[in-house]
């Protein structure tokens, strides 16, 4: 059973956010356990400049970053996946853990020190449409690697 956790910056998610993440949760549940976790503080909503505000991300996140995990940066400038390149990280790992920057993206000192830097899209998004995006494609991913028909 793989572990996956999504470490995200942002306010809390509006309720008809969390019932499309719960349904997309529940979907991949015999597959992966998976844990989101949300912050927001003081000191993020008092950030008044971008790069002031990238470190504050960096202190919140910076200690979720696990040696025994695969960890993963969401980025714009991170490598763009195929759903099938994307589902042999599941093959590869069993611990991942997801970040989600605030507005102002990341601190590329963050960035390096994750494993890897992914982006969904070359769009831009809400972080609750990014989130949504990433659960739908880890969901597919793992029906990829377990070969359940879902991504056809």
């Amino acid at each position: 059973m793989h572990k996956i956790a999504i470490y995200s910056i942002g306010k809390k998610d509006e309720k008809y956010y969390e019932a499309l993440y719960n349904e997309l949760l529940k979907n991949a549940k015999k597959y992966a356990t998976i844990k989101m976790f949300n912050f927001y503080n003081k000191k993020i909503n008092q950030a008044q400049s971008g790069a002031k505000a990238k470190e504050i991300y960096t202190q919140i996140l910076s200690p979720y970053i696990e040696k025994d995990s695969f960890n993963i940066a969401l980025h714009p400038a991170g490598k763009e996946l195929d759903s099938f390149a994307f589902a042999k990280l599941f093959d590869t790992h069993q611990k991942i853990n997801f970040f989600i920057g605030g507005a102002y993206g990341f601190e590329d000192a963050f960035v390096q020190e994750c494993d890897v830097a992914l982006s969904l899209s070359k769009l831009t998004m809400s972080h609750k449409v990014a989130k949504a995006v990433l659960l739908e494609q880890i969901f597919r991913g793992l029906s990829i690697v377990h070969k359940h028909p879902y991504h056809k």
